[in-house]
């Protein structure tokens, strides 16, 4: 019995608010979902919630040390990608990319949760250096959605037209057939006649 409860103490919280405590609420909701009803619809929802609280317990997690860079924490990119992977799987068969696209917006929106929870939830003006990084972090989102959709788009192109890529023969040097009336004069030159 002890060989079983010691790996279960890695889990025990040792706050309230802390990663294990939603890892351990995710899974005990998880395990609800899966012995607790027959009905479908509940079961997906209580599967969407133990998800959710497993979000939560990933963004707490990884906004501590070991996944900090350079004083940056990681954790609003890494729940943004847990999230995107819940709404790919509830948007797969009708808007494949849609996840895709949203996650460097979500993950805007949660730095800016993030930081406000780090305030304190105090609602001031931010100094202007301050609100120029978050500028900066909201452009470079927005940089990165539009270099995603453009990505998207460009595929489709290929699909639905492929003569958008250049074909090796046109970069034959013979490839390019001058008409008479438009040749340069020194052209002309050369070719008397």
């Amino acid at each position: 019995m002890n060989k079983f409860l010691k790996p279960l103490n890695v889990l025990k919280p040792t706050k309230p608010l802390e990663w294990r405590t939603f890892l351990l609420i995710g899974l005990t909701i998880w395990i609800a979902s899966i012995l607790g009803t027959t009905d479908e619809d509940i079961r997906n929802q209580l599967a969407v919630l133990s998800w959710l609280a497993l979000t939560i317990a990933i963004g707490f997690r990884t906004s501590q040390p070991p996944f900090i860079i350079g004083g940056i924490p990681l954790s609003p990119w890494i729940m943004a990608l847990s999230l995107c992977l819940m709404i790919y799987h509830k948007t797969e068969a009708t808007r494949p990319y849609f996840a895709l696209k949203s996650w460097p917006l979500i993950a805007t929106c949660l730095v800016f949760i993030l930081e406000f929870i780090r305030d304190n939830f105090k609602i001031q003006s931010p100094p202007p250096l301050v609100r120029f990084g978050f500028m900066i972090i909201l452009l470079i989102h927005i940089n990165i959605y539009c270099w995603i959709e453009f990505s998207i788009r460009f595929q489709d192109w290929l699909e639905n037209v492929p003569e958008i890529i250049p074909r090796q023969e046109i970069f034959k040097p013979d490839s390019a057939k001058i008409n008479q009336e438009f040749q340069s004069s020194s052209v002309r030159k050369l070719n008397p006649g």
